[in-house]
């Protein structure tokens, strides 16, 4: 009877989930784009610059799935952030002419920190893309499961 009353339940967070956002396999990628859920395309995915929600204020959905969630966001932003001050020097070198070695140094480093600063969000939002191909929502993404609200 118990397991019965569980796969009903379960059954029923579906049937919200695919009738109220009909999620297809398929992120909404100008939401991402957009900083919003990728689920229901409406919630904002940041309160602050910073701040990421525990979770979507629109579909219910929680983006920190455990403990830890975003922590890969790290080195995709300090992936990015290493190729856009090494694509600088190029750029220095032959395009703008610049020959001094501290000048270009100061200006990769400038780079380096306000590209760095300024991808924080989106490298968090390539994690989320790729963790949600990867491993699709389920019903418990949902549910609070202990987590805080």
């Amino acid at each position: 009877m118990r397991l019965r009353a569980v796969a009903l339940a379960l059954r029923g967070a579906w049937a919200v989930i695919d009738r109220s956002y009909s999620y297809n396999g398929r992120m909404k990628l100008g939401a991402l784009l957009r900083l919003r859920c990728p689920i229901c395309g409406k919630g904002k995915l940041f309160h602050g610059y910073f701040d990421s929600p525990v979770r979507c204020p629109s579909c219910g959905y929680f983006f920190m799935r455990e403990s830890g969630y975003f922590l890969p966001h790290v080195a995709i932003g300090y992936a990015f952030t290493v190729l856009a001050a090494l694509g600088s020097w190029p750029v220095l070198y032959y395009v703008v002419g610049i020959r001094s070695a501290a000048v270009t140094l100061s200006i990769m480093v400038a780079v380096a920190l306000i590209f760095g600063v300024w991808f924080v969000r989106y490298s968090k939002v390539l994690w989320l893309a790729l963790d949600l191909t990867l491993n699709p929502p389920q019903a418990e993404d949902f549910e609070p499961r202990g987590r805080r609200e």
